[in-house]
């Protein structure tokens, strides 16, 4: 579904990314670690086109991405959820909620959409005219992700959806990723939370300094200390 072949990219003359390459198939979550500064938002900046590719090929259902516009990439399914939400704070829930449904296609799926987001998220439904932006940190996520779903997703990208969270919040979140999943939608997903997104990926890539340091099955990388001492971190 996904295949990024050798890319590079960053910001003027900063390169972040250096021949980068992985690929996601149809139906997995594939999770992207890596430390602050590995260049993990960045590579989901470049799927997007919101950053060039300097080079290397974006290809998603075999369609090379590089130089299309971002309103392209969003019409073919590639939906993202950005580490910050980008929200619109002073609307609604629901209106938030319709501003994800902006396609054709999607309007005229807008009342089975908006049921399957307040079956997962029931208390968007309770908050329905809350105004996003009084929300909790986690009720904001839950929006976001909400969001993006009402835009029909081929591919979902979610870049650190626990951040700012507690333990109990973040275990929500990604309860609602294993769903979504089950579901049929394809996940892309970006985290510092090793164990919960190795829990629910299938396979999983380490990146470091711009480059892919490692790549497995996710079982194989939750289950390798040496990996998770050398690459993320993390003492065992």
């Amino acid at each position: 579904m996904l295949r990024v072949e050798n890319l590079s990219a960053g910001y003027g003359n900063l390169q972040i990314l250096r021949d980068l390459s992985f690929h996601v198939n149809q139906g997995e979550v594939v999770s992207i670690l890596g430390t602050n500064g590995a260049g993990k938002t960045t590579t989901l900046r470049a799927i997007s086109g919101l950053i060039p590719v300097t080079n290397g090929g974006i290809y998603f259902n075999d369609v090379l991405l590089n130089k299309k516009s971002t309103e392209f990439i969003v019409q073919s399914g590639l939906i993202q959820v950005p580490e910050d939400r980008k929200l619109f704070s002073d609307m609604t829930v629901r209106e938030n909620l319709e501003m994800g449904a902006y396609t054709k296609s999607t309007r005229a799926n807008f009342k089975k959409n908006l049921d399957y987001c307040y079956e997962l998220f029931p208390i968007l439904k309770e908050r329905e005219t809350q105004i996003s932006g009084t929300m909790s940190g986690g009720q904001q996520q839950m929006l976001a992700i909400g969001r993006a779903l009402m835009a029909e997703p081929k591919l979902l990208i979610l870049d650190e959806p626990s951040i700012g969270l507690s333990p109990l919040l973040t275990k929500q979140v990604f309860d609602i990723i294993s769903e979504i999943k089950k579901n049929g939608v394809t996940i892309l997903l970006v985290e510092q939370n090793v164990n919960q997104a190795l829990q629910v990926a299938d396979r999983g890539y380490v990146i470091e300094n711009g480059e892919i340091a490692i790549e497995g099955l996710a079982d194989e990388l939750l289950n390798d200390d040496n990996l998770k001492a050398a690459y993320l971190g993390i003492s065992t």
